[in-house]
């Protein structure tokens, strides 16, 4: 059973509580302690507002804003809002305490232009199609501008919030509820949240281009983390070590390498099932029919092999294909193409240049476990001379002690590898082809780094795919702006830095917002994106427009 402990409450002379914080206690029974019991916290509900008895109070929790809490039901109600707030007879000081007043002037130059990025490109109205509370929209639309516009400061939500136009966009929004973003990770956690957001998405961009979906990507990233997750596995996939992992697996667009669906799968299982496992589901969920595959060598497998037909010579390529890259282990013929091979690795007609590097390029059909399939041999000869000098130097003895035979292998193991198909095209381009795979995680902030989700010890399964969730829909806005400033003489960085510079006020008599004088700089940064700077914004007409 649990209860409400209360500490350190005061109250003035009227009786009104001025401070004062509790916390949801459970009693845990436990046989071999001297009062057979055990109390443990299990959620701080923050500071109290109100008091109905001792088992029901209105709290402002630091993760779920302005609820009520009941004991008894041992439920809550729903954020309350201001103006909820204001029918319950509280204390005008009290809500001014719990909403304070925003700044007298605040920054409006970078919210402004992204907002009317994603609500010019049709994101905002997928967002309100797949969230349709009002009050989700805001704690939304509050989350995704302070990820993209912080630009990697480590300014809080609240805080950004605080100082920005957002905040006269979303008043009925306890600012203090939103410095903790674990509610906001738990509800877009929710598989119902994911499927609502990529059906709107993909209905977009179907609209824009009926080809969107027929060809994907699928591309997996290890997540090694300490969470309590089903999905957990001991596994070395993708690390330089064994660790406990999940994955995440990401498909996307061939064409436009926009997300189609992400999902979470056991760290140790990478096979043809789960393949058609992931396209099963997105094809019941979302109507999208997979038939490509472009993946990492984990996915290697005899099943896979088999399971697709090799392109007939001057044939067209087949819809259901694959490329993926050769294992260096049994059954594969990785050194046996290197040594088919090594004495045309400088030959000038086998070269081409992409990226800045060159590369020699072959392609040969091989039988692999008795079935033909196509194998695209490279050597990246920068990676192979500057690999093998680094281990020269820091590896001189070893290197000595090798033969001749060994040495001229490592000449060329650096930057040697080999893709397998079950189609036909150059080398050139069947490289292309992968190296739009290894471009998806720098495109999409699907990479680990950018998602922050390492070392995930504070997450659970629910807030992990929640954080997923946001920060591709962050990634889709991000390059909807990237689209925008194309040309531009300033860098995406730049042009919010600059942005960050027009202020603004409200007039709460009028309810408008009136906007500073612009500098040569902010309006160089609105007419490279086509918006025109506001001299004020009538705010209820506005809103009503946004929201809508």
């Amino acid at each position: 059973m649990a209860f409400i402990r209360v500490q350190k409450l005061k109250t003035d002379e009227t009786g009104k509580i001025v401070s004062g914080t509790a916390a949801i206690i459970d009693v845990v029974y436990k046989p071999d302690t001297k009062y057979h019991a055990k109390q443990n916290v299990r959620e701080k509900l923050g500071k109290v507002v109100e008091l109905y008895g001792k088992r029901k109070g209105l709290f402002q929790s630091p993760t779920r804003g302005l609820v009520v809490y009941d004991a008894d039901l041992d439920s809550f109600s729903l954020p309350l809002t201001k103006d909820e707030l204001a029918t319950q007879s509280i204390d005008d000081k009290v809500i001014n305490t719990i909403f304070p007043a925003t700044s007298v002037h605040t920054v409006i130059g970078d919210a402004y232009v992204l907002m009317e990025v994603m609500k010019s490109s049709g994101i905002w109205d997928v967002i309100k199609k797949a969230f349709n509370d009002r009050i989700s929209q805001k704690r939304i639309l509050c989350h995704l501008l302070h990820v993209i516009l912080r630009d990697g400061s480590k300014i809080t939500c609240d805080d950004f919030v605080a100082k920005s136009f957002v905040s006269y966009c979303v008043s009925e929004i306890p600012l203090a509820s939103l410095k903790s973003d674990t509610n906001y990770f738990s509800s877009m956690g929710e598989d119902n949240s994911r499927v609502a957001f990529f059906s709107a998405y993909c209905g977009l961009m179907r609209k824009l281009n009926p080809d969107f979906g027929k060809g994907c990507f699928v591309d997996s990233t290890p997540l090694p983390n300490s969470i309590d997750s089903p999905f957990n596995a001991l596994c070395l996939h993708g690390l330089s070590a064994t660790s406990i992992q999940m994955r995440l697996v990401m498909i996307l667009d061939e064409k436009t390498l926009l997300p189609i669906w992400y999902d979470i799968i056991p760290g140790n299982i990478l096979d043809i099932r789960t393949l058609q496992t992931i396209s099963k589901d997105v094809e019941v969920s979302l109507g999208v029919k997979i038939n490509g595959y472009t993946l990492d060598a984990g996915y290697a497998s005899k099943e896979l092999i088999t399971a697709f037909d090799l392109q007939e010579e001057w044939a067209s390529i087949p819809e259901k294909k694959y490329l993926v890259r050769m294992p260096a282990k049994r059954g594969y013929p990785y050194k046996e193409l290197y040594r088919e091979m090594k004495e045309q690795f400088n030959q000038a007609k086998y070269s081409f240049v992409r990226g800045g590097h060159v590369y020699f390029g072959k392609a040969v059909t091989k039988n692999i476990f008795d079935i033909p399939v196509r194998c695209y041999v490279y050597v990246d000869k920068y990676n192979a001379l500057k690999g093998n000098t680094d281990y020269m130097i820091t590896h001189t003895e070893e290197y000595e002690s090798l033969t001749n035979r060994e040495k001229n292998w490592y000449q060329v193991k650096f930057g040697y590898f080999v893709l397998i198909a079950n189609y036909f095209k150059t080398p050139a381009e069947a490289l292309d082809d992968y190296f739009c795979r290894t471009n998806i995680e720098t495109s999409f902030k699907t990479d680990k780094e950018y998602l922050k989700l390492l070392p995930l010890c504070k997450w659970s399964d629910l807030t992990v795919r929640g954080k997923i969730l946001s920060d591709i829909i962050d990634s889709i806005i991000r390059q909807k702006l990237q689209e925008k400033r194309k040309g531009s003489m300033y860098s995406l960085t730049a042009l919010i830095g600059k942005c960050q510079s027009l202020m603004c006020f409200h007039d709460k008599n009028t309810d408008t917002v009136y906007v500073e004088p612009a500098n040569k700089q902010v309006k160089t940064c609105y007419d490279e994106l086509g918006i025109a700077v506001p001299t004020k914004i009538d705010l209820k007409s506005y809103l009503a427009e946004f929201f809508r």
